[in-house]
């Protein structure tokens, strides 16, 4: 499985690093990296706003990445109300977690995506048939 994360902390990364394992690959770009990606290859896309991001709103990244693939979107949002919660959804993002999160949590939301991911393969591939 290829996670491709994007955040502007560490603390986050090493905490993905920790619960994928090593059977796993695990990048990381800060938000200005990903404006300039024209296409994203991974299987689950993780997004992590931080508190001053869901304070202003900050999910139009979600539309951009859902413009350059169609993979699994998980958004990890700190301090974060209903609202918020419900904006992430709509605007594409196929779950989240309210950060700080338990290891074991956010391990089986990782697995839950993944399964997600072969779906949207399969609904490609019957696409082209």
């Amino acid at each position: 499985m290829k996670v491709l994360l994007i955040s502007n902390t560490l603390d986050i990364y090493y905490q993905t690093q920790k619960v994928m394992g090593n059977q796993n690959e695990l990048q990381m770009l800060s938000f200005e990296a990903f404006k300039d990606v024209e296409t994203i290859e991974c299987d689950i896309l993780v997004i992590n706003f931080e508190c001053a991001m869901v304070t202003t709103k900050e999910f139009k990244i979600i539309l951009e990445a859902k413009c350059k693939s169609n993979v699994p979107i998980l958004a990890l949002l700190e301090s974060s109300s209903i609202s918020d919660q419900f904006e992430v959804l709509s605007v594409g993002a196929l779950d989240y977690l309210e950060c700080p999160v338990a290891d074991e949590v956010y391990e089986q939301k990782l697995n839950e995506m993944s399964k997600w991911k072969w779906y949207y393969d399969w609904e490609e591939m019957k696409k082209q048939l």
